[in-house]
């Protein structure tokens, strides 16, 4: 199950008309997808349930804790709106929470343990995030493995941007939870060198970081979100269709660079690689005595060096060892999920023994290895 967060702490960027129309492309493509509406103004509820009844649970309700009642589980307040897209709404009574649940331990990982309640049922969830950097923004941040970043181009989004990308770093640094960031450009009219100069920035400086769809203005848009239908069911012949229709098939399009399982857990000898002390070639990491083996053929390279979240990516002090034009180097490693990269004569790259990738929030790829605990033990 992939799970989306859509952000932006600066308002009027699409972010909601992202949220509601890429959730109803990926369930057009046969695609379970839950929309979860994390703002207080619920705007992504009135876009897909205009004419409905007034829901009379929300996700007010999933984050309040109150020892008086029975906790509200997230599949009691999703509502069905067409087939293979649900929405989990919200209302005004949200922006009460940060206030409600000051103090509260574990406040940050509500949306997580409510997202971690209906794995299986869906295959993408998504998350319409409030236009600030608050508590419901970071839950949602905490239980996403990724980020779409909508951006109308202009000045004072480019310096939002730089602000929200340092958010998602802190949030790695702080929890060790690693976000895949991507950048889409909305709103893009494309009349003024200006608007094109922004645009070109992004591309220049957030190499791998942004969608090659670009979202183009289109005033229905906006009619379809005041109807409560997504652009996909009512119109087809606009700008609005093409570009969500070509952003989803971009987001799908990701499904295959990923590992079906998300993860290589090491058990032993599962990698395919020795467990002994030495390894005789290169191979994905192995479990020896000392620790997990690291190797990597590089014949030709003059200095090779092991980065990770296990070592705070950190290049100083983590050189590999050359053996015959296989580099290597043991670490060890407590249970647990870990990403990491080689860095070739200062050239980051991922491993290519090992099938497990996902994106970096810094753009290309990061190699997974899950450390299985009975063999770390």
């Amino acid at each position: 199950m992939r799970t989306i967060a859509v952000v932006n702490q600066k308002g009027g960027c699409g972010k909601t008309i992202t949220s509601i129309n890429l959730s109803a492309f990926l369930a057009r493509e046969q695609r379970r997808v839950l929309l979860v509406d994390m703002d207080r103004q619920g705007h992504a509820t009135l876009g897909l349930l205009a004419d409905a009844v007034q829901p009379s649970r929300t996700m007010y309700e999933v984050f309040l804790r109150d020892a008086s009642r029975q906790p509200t589980g997230l599949g009691d307040v999703i509502r069905t709106v067409r087939e293979n897209l649900d929405v989990a709404p919200a209302d005004i009574l949200l922006s009460a929470i940060s206030e409600t649940l000051a103090g509260l331990v574990g406040r940050e990982d509500i949306l997580s343990d409510a997202i971690a309640s209906v794995e299986g049922h869906y295959d993408y969830v998504v998350v319409d995030c409030p236009p600030n950097v608050g508590l419901l923004t970071f839950n949602a941040l905490k239980a996403c493995s990724e980020a779409i970043v909508p951006m109308d181009p202009s000045f004072f989004s480019l310096h939002g941007l730089g602000k929200l990308l340092e958010t998602i770093d802190v949030l790695a640094k702080e929890t060790d939870h690693h976000i895949a960031a991507r950048v889409l450009v909305t709103l893009y009219s494309g009349r003024s060198p200006f608007v094109k100069a922004v645009v070109d920035e992004i591309r220049r400086h957030l190499d791998g970081r942004h969608f090659d769809t670009v979202i183009r203005y289109s005033v229905k848009l906006a009619e379809a979100a005041s109807h409560g239908v997504p652009i996909a069911h009512y119109c087809r012949h606009c700008a609005g269709f093409d570009d969500y229709q070509a952003l989803a098939t971009e987001v799908l399009q990701q499904e295959a660079t990923m590992p079906k399982g998300e993860r290589v857990t090491i058990k032993g000898s599962a990698t395919g690689a020795s467990t002994g002390d030495d390894c005789a070639g290169p191979s994905a990491p192995a479990v020896t005595s000392a620790g997990v083996m690291f190797t990597i053929e590089a014949p030709d390279a003059e200095r090779v060096q092991l980065a990770g979240d296990f070592n705070n990516w950190t290049l100083d002090g983590n050189e590999m060892e050359a053996m015959g034009g296989v580099w290597k180097k043991v670490v060890k490693l407590p249970p647990g999920r870990y990403r990491y990269r080689y860095v070739v004569d200062g050239r980051w790259r991922n491993d290519p023994l090992n099938a497990a990738v996902e994106p970096s929030p810094y753009g290309g790829d990061d190699s997974v290895l899950v450390m299985d605990e009975r063999v770390a033990g």
